[in-house]
């Protein structure tokens, strides 16, 4: 493994926005070293689709399929699958993409097929005549079968951006462009006899059953445990690689390589795609956190959930639970929408991940800080239309850490002040002001559970800090004497009972007719 010292630049190290595995190592850029994965699947199977969230390593994974399937032995010096492969055949690689496209019409789609089609004519030689794109595919795969003597290996990256492109567009393109990649894919049915090997890789599991209708064979390794850390960086991984690039980043922030590496478990790590299993670091953020030197939410900032986010409060979701939802394998995977499948649309795009799984059913949550504060900010944008103006989010997350619940409440109001909440009708109050502070809190990037179980009954909302716990009860339109009492009768803190931590038990009541906080008591032993 390349050492630290042998680059004169340290970011050179990091293969931020490389997606080809002979560049990494060609380049002499970091690689975790995924092939005992990659064999295993190429040993014991021949036709798989895997979804992962954006930005985790898919490309990279394909890339390195097309180089050892090319039997480029040369790239896999040191690499777990050089001590496994012996004969490194060379099979013929189809490699399609199906990013860097506007899909915003039929033709764009046949344009963007047969240009990819071309692609792959010049890199294996062969020159297709065809009436249609799947004509051409058909004869590409039986005639690369034909000339190179050896079965032929489909690779199929982003094969659902096509109908993600047009999902919120056009609901008669949607279809259209669904009924060309229907009959493009199936062509791999068809020709099935000409085929080694077959991975399709997308962020969905989108329209899977009717796109690839026919491939019975196609084995879903998405939730499998023995490939969950086959995208991304494992904690056994990154305690393995990054080591001094810890120490290194650690000495720049001056703070400890103990401390970094807690705040990048805090930050981007957290993800899991399986009932057990390590748990995975976005590698997206891993490094360029270290590129960089700082921390930064590199994953998040590189797309956009403020869509998702308005859909979602049009439909009322109930962002207070959404890190408590309980799910099964079908219902996690299924075809995602805002309307029907909102946790599978969060799951799949990367927003929630696995926690825990316990008789049959998956227990989703966000993965890490970076995620959850974002999606947060996100939504505070889209509830505060009014601008944020001096309220900051991230000042609650200081006063928490610092036991200023007093603080705490001021900015609180604050943030609800700059609300504007005149449409909702008196039934949605309660729900709306707990959505508005489930937001502001998160937001601050702060430990923070709603609606916690008692023995006595529920516990409106708890903020977990390092050294203090803060307890809430909220009132509409009654008072903080009324809250605290509950606290009290109902015996809350007693969850906590041995914690060393010092709590604070917060009542507060929320007026209906001002849309704020009319008042709040804070109490503590």
């Amino acid at each position: 493994m390349m050492h630290i010292g042998d680059y004169e630049f340290r970011e050179a190290r990091y293969p931020t926005g490389i997606q080809s595995f002979e560049a990494i190592i060609k380049g002499k850029k970091l690689y975790v070293d995924k092939t005992a994965l990659l064999y295993r699947l190429a040993a014991t199977g021949s036709f798989y689709f895997l979804s992962r969230p954006r930005r985790f390593g898919k490309s990279l994974m394909l890339s390195t399929l097309k180089a050892y399937f090319q039997g480029r032995r040369e790239l896999f010096d040191g690499l777990a699958i050089s001590h496994l492969e012996k004969e490194w055949k060379q099979h013929p690689v189809i490699h399609l993409s199906m990013g860097g496209a506007n899909f915003n019409s039929e033709d764009a789609m046949e344009r963007h097929l047969n240009t990819i089609i071309d692609i792959n004519e010049s890199t294996l030689g062969i020159k297709i005549e065809g009436k249609s794109v799947m004509d051409r595919f058909l004869k590409l795969i039986m005639k690369a079968h034909e000339i190179h003597e050896e079965k032929v290996v489909i690779l199929i990256d982003e094969y659902d951006k096509p109908m993600l492109d047009t999902r919120h567009r056009d609901n008669q393109l949607h279809s259209d462009i669904k009924s060309i990649l229907r009959g493009f894919y199936g062509c791999i049915k068809e020709s099935a006899e000409h085929i080694r090997f077959v991975m399709i890789t997308g962020i969905t599991k989108f329209a899977h059953v009717n796109i690839f209708s026919g491939l019975n064979n196609l084995r879903d390794i998405s939730l499998l445990p023995a490939y969950n850390a086959l995208c991304g960086i494992s904690e056994s991984e990154m305690a393995e690689y990054f080591p001094e690039d810890m120490e290194v980043f650690a000495e720049q922030n001056h703070i400890t390589p103990q401390e970094a590496a807690l705040e990048f478990k805090l930050h981007y790590d957290g993800y899991r795609f399986a009932s057990e299993g390590e748990n995975i670091y976005n590698p997206y953020s891993v490094m360029l956190a270290f590129a960089n030197e700082q921390f930064g939410n590199y994953w998040f900032n590189s797309g956009t959930s403020k869509y998702l986010v308005e859909e979602l409060t049009n439909y009322n979701y109930d962002f207070n639970n959404i890190e408590n939802v309980e799910v099964s394998a079908d219902e996690l995977l299924a075809e995602p929408s805002v309307e029907s499948a909102p946790t599978s649309l969060l799951y799949q795009s990367g927003y929630l991940t696995i926690k825990d799984y316990e008789y049959g059913l998956y227990k989703l949550g966000f993965p890490n800080k970076e995620v959850s504060s974002s999606f947060y900010n996100d939504l505070l944008k889209i509830i505060i239309p009014k601008g944020l103006g001096n309220f900051n989010a991230l000042a609650i997350g200081r006063y928490a850490q610092k036991g200023e619940p007093e603080k705490i409440m001021d900015m609180l109001q604050l943030g609800l002040s700059r609300f504007n909440c005149m449409e909702i009708q008196k039934p949605e109050y309660e729900y709306h002001f707990k959505v508005m502070l489930h937001a502001i809190l998160m937001a601050a990037g702060l430990d923070v559970e709603g609606e916690i179980l008692t023995p006595a009954g529920r516990i409106d909302m708890v903020i977990r800090a390092k050294r203090f716990i803060y307890l809430f009860e909220f009132k509409i339109d009654s008072t903080p004497e009324a809250a605290l009492q509950q606290i009290a009768d109902k015996d809350y803190p007693f969850k906590y009972h041995g914690d060393s931590r010092t709590i604070f038990r917060i009542g507060a009541s929320f007026s209906t007719e001002t849309r704020h906080l009319s008042g709040w008591l804070i109490e503590t032993d």
